[in-house]
């Protein structure tokens, strides 16, 4: 794979019911966001995401990306030539932080991030990561209803 990761975002979610793990690898050329496992309240109330979370990102690192694609359980790739922006919103002071990726066509892809997070060294590397591409990065204040 020549596409490199240069960005782990990692213990992000995303949905209702089941909620769905998710973390997104910003690679040289394209994001992926890569599902990996389904929560249930009783995955909640006994903390298996923080496990669940931890595994996988050991994976990336040990295995790499390809292989951490070929294991999930879905993945959806947005290409940076194909992407308009990606919002980060901070969470406030009650929320939790949101990451949102606005395509040129098509809908937009939302998570929640729950692992450790600190909005604006991420600005700044995902700026980096997609700089010669047609992408804007905004750091915003709040939740991002």
């Amino acid at each position: 794979m020549t596409d490199e990761l240069r960005v782990h975002l990692h213990y992000t979610m995303r949905g209702s019911y089941p909620l769905r793990l998710v973390d997104v690898l910003f690679c040289t050329e394209q994001a992926y966001f890569v599902e990996y496992d389904y929560l249930t309240p009783v995955d909640l109330l006994f903390g298996s995401p923080d496990q669940r979370a931890a595994a996988f990102a050991s994976q990336v690192v040990e295995e790499g990306v390809s292989t951490a694609l070929e294991t999930a359980e879905a993945v959806e790739r947005q290409p940076y030539d194909a992407l308009d922006g990606v919002d980060i919103y901070s969470g406030g002071r009650v929320g939790r932080p949101k990451i949102t990726a606005r395509p040129r066509t098509g809908s937009t892809t939302t998570v929640r991030v729950h692992g450790q997070f600190d909005a604006e060294p991420f600005t700044q590397a995902l700026q980096s990561t997609v700089d010669g591409h047609d992408v804007t990065v905004r750091l915003r204040d709040g939740i991002g209803f």
